[in-house]
């Protein structure tokens, strides 16, 4: 019945995956919804631990797509916001240069792979202009790269002058006579 038609799914989508040698314990993947590393593959059904360190037991058939961020080398992809005031060409300039020192660092020079990529203004949000850019990385080594780098950045950015902005909220009180005349109403 339905259950074995299932079992045989999960058996068939896991013989497929590791014939084709799509996912190995120890890589970090995406499967039906969940992102972790893979703990353990079996025909039926893969175990994955995500970053929170949940434990998922993904059956093989509910598999329909495999993203697996281990293979090769992965982006540290960023979307650093920065003041409208800023000039971007001298914003740009900042994040080229601590780029290139942060890869010449001896703690990263083997986990970055190249320089520093800026795709250029994103987006205008509410509060920045956004630029998108990315640093190749080793296979996961995108995360600890990225989170170093941003460190760095601010450091950059605060000695250039450089202004990192929030959303700022402005809030207007009224008089004492005019806040119960507005109450009144």
């Amino acid at each position: 019945g339905f259950g074995a038609q299932s079992l045989v799914k999960d058996y068939f989508t896991g013989f497929v995956m590791l014939i084709e040698n799509q996912i190995r314990v120890g890589d970090v993947v995406e499967v039906a919804g969940k992102v972790g590393a893979v703990e353990e593959l079996t025909l039926r059904y893969v175990r994955l631990r995500d970053y929170e360190g949940a434990v998922h037991y993904v059956p093989n058939g509910a598999i329909l797509t495999v993203t697996n961020r281990s293979r090769l080398f992965a982006f540290a992809v960023m979307d650093i916001g920065v003041a409208y005031k800023e000039d971007i060409e001298r914003v740009s300039q900042v994040m080229k240069e601590t780029a290139t020192a942060f890869r010449s660092e001896p703690d990263w020079a083997d986990k970055i792979l190249d320089d520093l990529e800026i795709a250029g203004v994103d987006q205008w949000a509410d509060s920045a202009v956004v630029i998108k850019c990315r640093l190749k990385t080793m296979a996961q080594e995108q995360w600890a790269v990225r989170r170093a780098f941003l460190g760095r950045l601010k450091t950059a950015f605060d000695r250039a002058g450089i202004e990192i902005p929030y959303p700022h909220r402005t809030v207007y009180t009224l008089p004492a006579q005019e806040n119960a005349d507005a109450e009144k109403s």
